[in-house]
Order: C-alpha cells, then structure tokens, then sequence
C-alpha cells in the first residue's frame, strides 16, 4: 500500500508545485489575466447571435443578456464598494442594450477594474475591507473574488451558448 502511495503523493505534490510556479504572484500578473478575461468574455457574448440574447434554459434564471450585464454591474459595484470609488462610465439601468452596448458594457467594466487596481498601493492592496456577510478581506483577495465572480459567470453564459448548439470559444486562463 505505502509503495503506491508514496509514486502518488510525489506526483500530486510535483504538478501542485507546477501550478504555484504559475499562480498569480503580482499585480502585473493579475492585469495580465484579467485582460485575456476581458477578451474572452467579450468573445462569448459575441459568438451569441442578437436573437437569441434573451435566451434562458428556465424560466427562474438570468437570461443571456442579463448575465452579461450582471457580470459588468458587479465588476463595477465590486471594485467601487470593495476597492476604490469611481466612474465606469456604463449605464446599467437599460435592460434592452443591444449587442454592441453590451460589449461595450463589458469592456468599460474590465477596463474600470483594471485602472481602479492599477490606482491601489502595495500597502492599500494589504488593507481589509468589509465585504459580504460583514467578511473582512485584504483589496488583493477582492481581486479574486471579482475574477472568481466573473469565472462562475462565464460558465453559465458557455452551458447557454452550447444550449443553442453553438460552440463557445476556446478556454483561456492567462
């Protein structure tokens, strides 16, 4: 039993330290990411087709284009509430935005993270805010809590387009 664990555990161990090796370790790797993200985003709503925006798989769930705009509005409230107050630039009180608003929607909400981040000190960066549920955490997790939001999100808007039969564009992480 210990001689096959042990060829196990050194495996898991080994790939586990690969991954580290390839986590996010500053902000210029987090601004990296969170570009491609940017793109990527906009590359799934894009590959939805304009008829098909106010598709949902049932009837107690966001629609397409409700999760697209949900996942530009917590961008916005995130960073604003969680790591510095700002002006996006996006008005997300029109529900009937048309694709391109859409895109455009998402774009200025990335770009708003992005630029608020860029604003953040190392020792801001290192401060606690409150967050959901009266949670305290450093700005950098609220970082990943926006990313992870967004991440959660994507899948959604992936399962909706393979729904309707079409491809989603390939995954990207970096």
């Amino acid at each position: 039993m210990i001689k096959i664990f042990k060829p196990i555990v050194l495996s898991l161990g080994l790939m586990l330290s690969g991954f580290y090796v390839n986590a996010q370790t500053n902000q210029e790797e987090f601004s990296s990411k969170w570009n491609t993200m940017k793109g990527y985003t906009v590359e799934i709503l894009e590959a939805m087709p304009d008829d098909k925006l106010d598709f949902k798989p049932v009837d107690d769930v966001m629609s397409f284009r409700e999760m697209v705009m949900h996942i530009a509005g917590a961008n916005i409230m995130m960073a604003n509430n969680f790591l510095r107050e700002g002006e996006a630039g996006v008005d997300l009180e029109k529900e009937d935005m048309s694709k391109a608003e859409l895109k455009e929607a998402v774009e200025k909400s990335f770009d708003f993270v992005a630029e608020t981040v860029a604003s953040l000190t190392d020792a801001e960066l290192a401060e606690e805010v409150e967050v959901f549920g009266g949670n305290k955490i450093t700005r950098r997790q609220v970082e990943n809590l926006i990313d992870t939001h967004g991440i959660h999100h994507r899948g959604n808007l992936i399962v909706y387009l393979r729904l309707n039969g079409i491809e989603p564009p390939a995954f990207r992480a970096w």
